[in-house]
């Protein structure tokens, strides 16, 4: 069957002011953004299968909707391209910008002709003598520039300068345009020299209206006009600044989706475009209530702060916030990115059951590449236990060598929930035979359904209630090809084919395992060389001055002479984000800093990364990785 657009959002408007829950829903739930014009999945025919259709365009604050320079519309999400024709710098403030000293040239960037900025004549910033006279050194005077804190990267393409309209004597005879990425540390004085040097400078000027190419550069978030020189009196009417290019990044988030109760993620599959240089990057995170924040709010007794809601503290006087946090306690970090070539559908990777979920898209073009998305699809449905707990042994193997690992699961299963009789592991790494299956310690019997290089699907005596607490251990062989190799179980009813599979969760499933983990890493030759920090890696680079840095820490003993040690952060995928470290270290405690930056200097995304430390030790190369969250 099809459904409407507007009677899939009447669903949607439904689902939001009268509370959508999944006991009365059908056992699959398709939400799906964007994509209006297509028809549902053809397991919407099946009336066990609820379809719920959202516009992209349909975002509520309230629920956590955001966009950030994003080009939206009801067919597509896109990586925003400037208007070269639009000028910038009047509403700079409300996109993060300022106007430098504008109590006294602010005229120029207000985008009214009929305002100006007007100067006799100059006030000179150096003299020297010459003949017995005292003469200027700088041409351009101290108080004739006007500053710009863009907010965000802009790739400028030129600068209008509109001067002596009332006047035309008036006019600014000579101009010196300078960018860069943020502003020079010179600007703490209260009258800074001008800034060098200049991009382009115009001389004897005689246009009221002068249009300044600027020659290419890098994208720049600070711009600096200087004007005139020594006994010219001048006008500025206005300055305009325009760009080209797109935005060095777009997002959306979407609202906050409350499923009623706790949920299984399926799927996630989405359609669009990805440029060869640009990045489209697509992530989830799930909470166990209905905001990811906490807002605080000071008491009036010392630093005393009290939690209130997102529309109270949005009330609050500015000296009466007492900031924001996130709830750690009841929210998922944002998970890595999924791989844009996964498009036809990849499982949900942030923690279930929960009842809420949240999903993100980051484009990050490069050059004049970008990229879009037409639709996001996601699948959830009632779970088949409470909790899935799951953990591997060994954490440390040998590069490209088979192995015997054991993926233990421990379910908690209710009397509501069905159980399970299929599971399924999947991994990075090369996957072996499947040589035995045990449940509370016992071998049962089982079946291999399905066997591929990096997955497996076994069949097993179907798990009850009844069953809740009793150990799972899936015994295989794998052969590890790279660092930080993980892997994945997601559990299912065969009896119902169309619920989503429930994956299970990273923690400790038997005391008998210590690290609690399901990726592993190379197993170093000498483990008393190199020791890794204990304590938690955490970023949130927002730019609030705490945890705007990470250090990544490590201890070097027993070295007989400097080592060459290098220090990387990688994502879940293998592949290295950042180099943060390269160098000769002696015996000793050291702590690098990373920024949470990419090499290209681009932030990253949320979600969680490893670094690993790299150590040439008496010819033994030495490794070892701790995870690393990223959270804004």
């Amino acid at each position: 069957m099809r459904m409407a657009p507007f009677f899939c959002t009447l669903i949607w408007l439904f689902c939001f002011w009268a509370g959508f829950s999944a006991d009365d829903a059908a056992g699959l739930v398709i939400y799906r953004f964007g994509g209006e014009a297509l028809d549902p999945p053809p397991e919407v025919a099946n009336e066990e299968v609820e379809f719920i259709q959202l516009s992209w365009t349909g975002l509520d604050p309230s629920l956590g909707g955001e966009t950030i320079e994003l080009d939206i519309g009801d067919d597509a999400i896109r990586a925003l391209k400037r208007d070269p024709t639009f000028n910038i710098a009047p509403g700079i403030e409300e996109r993060g910008g300022s106007h430098i000293r504008k109590q006294t040239n602010g005229q120029v960037w207000d985008g009214d002709t009929s305002t100006f900025w007007l100067a006799e004549r100059y006030l000179c910033a150096e003299f020297e003598e010459r003949n017995y006279f005292l003469s200027c050194v700088d041409d351009f005077g101290t108080p004739g520039t006007v500053n710009i804190n863009l907010g965000t990267l802009h790739l400028i393409d030129r600068i209008r300068v509109i001067s002596g309209l009332t006047d035309p004597s008036r006019t600014a005879r000579a101009i010196r345009v300078h960018l860069n990425e943020e502003q020079p540390s010179q600007a703490a004085y209260q009258h800074p020299r001008p800034y060098v040097p200049s991009i382009i400078e115009v001389r004897d000027n005689r246009e009221q209206t002068l249009d300044i190419p600027i020659p290419p550069h890098d994208e720049a978030g600070f711009v600096q006009i200087t004007i005139g020189e020594h006994n010219e009196a001048w006008e500025v009417n206005e300055i305009e600044i325009y760009a080209k290019g797109f935005v060095e990044q777009s997002t959306y988030i979407s609202n906050i989706l409350d499923f009623g109760q706790p949920m299984a993620w399926g799927d996630l599959r989405w359609a669009g475009q990805q440029d060869p240089k640009a990045r489209v990057l697509i992530q989830s995170r799930s909470g166990q209530d209905e905001d990811p924040n906490l807002f605080w709010r000071f008491t009036g007794r010392g630093d005393e702060k009290i939690a209130v809601s997102r529309t109270d503290y949005a009330k609050l006087a500015i000296g009466e916030k007492a900031g924001i946090g996130y709830d750690q306690a009841n929210w998922t970090f944002w998970s890595s990115p999924y791989a844009f070539a996964d498009s036809s559908g990849t499982p949900i990777v942030s923690l279930s059951p929960r009842r809420y979920l949240q999903l993100r898209v980051d484009f990050l073009p490069q050059d004049d590449d970008g990229g879009q998305v037409d639709f996001l699809e996601l699948r959830a449905s009632l779970p088949v236990a409470t909790q899935l707990i799951g953990e591997v042994w060994p954490v440390e193997v040998k590069v490209g060598q088979p192995q015997q690992f054991t993926y233990v699961m421990r379910p908690t299963i209710g009397v509501d929930n069905g159980g399970f009789d299929r599971l399924e592991v999947a991994t990075v790494a090369r996957l072996g035979p499947i040589t035995q299956v045990r449940i509370g310690d016992e071998p049962v019997e089982y079946a291999v359904e399905a066997t591929e290089p990096h997955r497996v699907v076994v069949s097993i005596p179907r798990l009850t209630a009844q069953d809740s607490g009793a150990l799972v251990e899936v015994v295989f062989e794998a052969e590890v090809l790279r660092y930080g190799s993980a892997f994945s179980m997601r559990v299912w009813d065969s009896a119902l084919p169309l619920e989503v599979p429930q994956s299970v969760q990273e923690g400790d499933a038997t005391p008998a395992y210590e690290d609690n983990r399901v990726w592993v890493a190379t197993r170093a030759q000498h483990q008393n060389v190199l020791q890794m920090s204990g304590k938690p890696a955490v970023l949130t680079p927002n730019g609030d001055e705490h945890n705007d840095v990470v250090g990544l820490g490590y201890s070097l003993v027993e070295l007989t002479s400097p080592s060459w040690v290098v220090v990387a952060v990688w994502d879940l995928s293998g592949r290295r984000v950042r180099r943060v470290y390269e160098g000769l270290d002696g015996v000793g405690i050291y702590e690098r800093l990373w920024d949470g930056r990419d090499e290209s200097g681009r932030l990253v995304p949320p979600g969680l990364y490893l670094y690993r430390v790299s150590v040439e030790a008496d010819h033994q190369a030495v490794e070892a990785v701790k995870p690393l969250h990223v959270a804004y």
